[in-house]
């Protein structure tokens, strides 16, 4: 590991008092079982401590004293307090699981809910499978402390200091004996705490690499299998999978090194009552009774300490669990709702771009002084090389990203001002990498508009060309696609993106090399489908055939982060340098395949 993640891993190390505090709230929100539970534990803890008492009354008063009557009533009252013990456990029991299950699941609720507010700059820095790791594994290790170690804890520190004054109370000469190695027992604490925060961290961020990598080849095993690169990702696993070994190891390490300690330090506690309690019964300081009550008294002492070095582990794996997950709800979206933010009204005239300039990492300018006017009807054809800012500009206008300076409205209104929620809804926007979501295939073009019914699911799926492959499958609208719909082929799953984004009518349509994996047939088909649906509403296209931006109102040529030039196809052609050279090199070929096919010539775009 190198000096930079060991001093990252050196400040995790240290736990934090907001981690606990933050770790109880979960818990206070639940304030009526919660005062429930602490009620049992009080209970289960009192029952705890007067059993040795009752032990110790009944030999001295009882068995020495020859009192058989006193010694029953002892017994009984014994036997009383552990069914009241029983009961009271099995209650606690019973609402600790509940308690813990109820905030686990409210929490990973909250923390799924805030992922999804969060803003597209987030997921371009974190890995999925990194965050995946901390909702499911830093749950389950705050779950184990939510669903009894905070209340064992309180348990146990309640029983510790009782017992301490219990024991004052019978000889204080003897219980400041005991109590000398309560600073060896602080001492040891203080000296294993960093050391187990930190093997703990590594532990974590060791398993979140495992499962980063894990979801990475996953879902990239096509490209694992097409290059044969199985055995180095199969040697990149291995190491990632060691390191965690190793962490694990090392945490097992530390804590077999501190465990057998503390056992030691309890028997010598226990050494300590039998030599120096033996002479004060001797001298006739204290009663037999007293004696082994102390000695029963100190093994409860020492058990608490054994439960909570045994929970140490669990405290600080959810230590830990708990400041990976807050630094995720800690995270805030860059781009949200501004306070007066109000629903945008339906769009009906003018998106302009005034002045825009935009950086992702704030030094690196990506789109400089972009100004551009698409008109409802229109369709704007984006063009241009490779990392010109193409899909910036469309990133800008759907709010993935807020631009730094300039303004983008709709119909006069700052996009700013209204909700993201009304503005995303009258788009329709199909990508060029198509996602599609476990499920069936009626499910996914629905995705945007869930009420939709069969027959309009149906209908646009006619229109764009792709009822024809799906009434072909096994179970038609009904077939299981899968995460990312691997059984279908990249065109098919363009026509189910086409689908998804046409059924919910959008008055903003976005195609982002919408049919760069379609044959120019299913193209041609597709773009007569249009002509209905295309209908009072604006277009932005990005796309390397001609085909599709040929007839479009207006063509925008960037180059650099900067609009270059604008007009018509042929316009552009006479008077854009940089434009004429893409024609030469990416469209003749489409416009070849164009003027050869046996397809009807088509409307322009934007009138459709």
């Amino acid at each position: 590991m190198n000096s930079d993640n060991e001093s990252s891993l050196e400040k995790k190390a240290r736990p934090s008092a907001k981690s606990f505090v933050r770790a109880l709230q979960l818990l206070l929100a639940y304030w009526p079982q919660l005062l429930t539970t602490t009620a049992l534990t009080l209970v289960l803890t009192a029952c705890t401590l007067v059993l040795p008492m009752l032990k110790q009354v009944g030999i001295d008063e009882g068995i020495l004293a020859r009192d058989g009557g006193r010694l029953t009533q002892m017994v009984l009252l014994t036997l009383a307090v552990h069914l009241v013990s029983v009961a009271a456990g099995i209650g606690q029991s019973i609402l600790l699981n509940w308690l813990g299950q109820k905030a686990i699941h409210d929490f990973r609720r909250r923390l799924f809910d805030h992922l999804q507010e969060l803003s597209m700059d987030f997921y371009e820095r974190k890995q999925p499978g990194n965050i995946i790791s901390r909702v499911i594994n830093d749950m389950d290790a705050i779950n184990e402390l939510l669903s009894s170690g905070i209340m064992s804890l309180l348990a146990d520190v309640i029983t510790m200091v009782a017992i301490s004054v219990i024991l004052f109370r019978y000889n204080w000469k003897l219980a400041l004996a005991v109590h000398f190695l309560v600073p060896v027992m602080v001492v040891l604490g203080f000296l294993f705490r960093s050391a187990i925060h930190r093997v703990f961290m590594l532990c974590r961020e060791t398993i979140a690499a495992v499962t980063v990598y894990l979801h990475e080849t996953v879902s990239g095993i096509r490209v694992i299998q097409s290059f044969a690169r199985e055995p180095k990702c199969e040697q990149e696993f291995g190491e990632r999978n060691e390191a965690n070994q190793e962490a694990n190891v090392s945490a097992a390490g530390v804590w077999a090194t501190f465990f057998p300690i503390l056992e030691l330090v309890n028997s010598l506690g226990i050494v300590t009552i039998f030599w120096y309690g033996g002479l004060l019964v001797l001298r006739h300081e204290i009663t037999v009774g007293v004696a082994v009550a102390f000695v029963l008294y100190v093994n409860q002492w020492f058990d608490p300490v054994r439960r909570l070095t045994e929970m140490f582990a669990t405290f600080q794996r959810a230590m830990v669990g708990i400041e990976r997950v807050y630094e995720l709800l800690d995270e805030n979206p860059s781009v949200r709702n501004a306070p007066d933010a109000v629903a945008a009204a339906p769009f009906e005239t003018v998106i302009e771009f005034r002045g825009i300039n935009f950086s992702y990492d704030g030094s690196i300018p990506v789109l400089k002084n972009v100004n551009l006017r698409a008109h409802f009807g229109e369709t704007i054809a984006l063009v241009g090389p490779t990392g010109a800012g193409k899909s910036t500009i469309i990133k800008l206008l759907t709010r993935m990203y807020d631009c730094a300076e300039g303004e983008i409205t709709l119909d006069g209104r700052n996009l700013r001002t209204v909700t993201l929620e009304s503005l995303r809804k009258q788009m329709g926007i199909v990508p060029q990498d198509t996602f599609l979501f476990t499920g069936t295939l009626r499910d996914n073009i629905r995705f945007g508009r869930p009420n939709a019914t069969d027959e309009e699911v149906r209908a646009v799926a006619r229109l764009v060309n792709a009822e024809e492959f799906i009434e072909k499958l096994p179970e038609g609208y009904d077939t299981d696609v899968h995460e990312r719909g691997v059984k279908l082929s990249v065109g098919q799953r363009q026509l189910i993106a086409f689908a998804r984004a046409l059924l919910t009518n959008p008055r903003i349509l976005i195609l982002d090399e919408a049919t760069s994996s379609v044959d120019h047939f299913t193209e041609a088909r597709i773009q007569e489908a249009l002509r209905t649906l295309l209908k009072d509403r604006v277009s932005f296209v990005i796309a390397h055939r001609l085909s599709t931006i040929v007839n479009a109102d207006k063509i925008l040529v960037i180059d650099r982060g900067q609009v270059l030039c604008e007009g018509t196809h042929e316009e552009l052609l006479e008077k854009c340098e940089l434009y004429q050279q893409l024609y030469e090199r990416r469209f003749r070929d489409s416009e070849e395949t164009v003027l050869q096919s046996d397809e009807p010539a088509l409307p322009p775009l934007g009138h459709w």
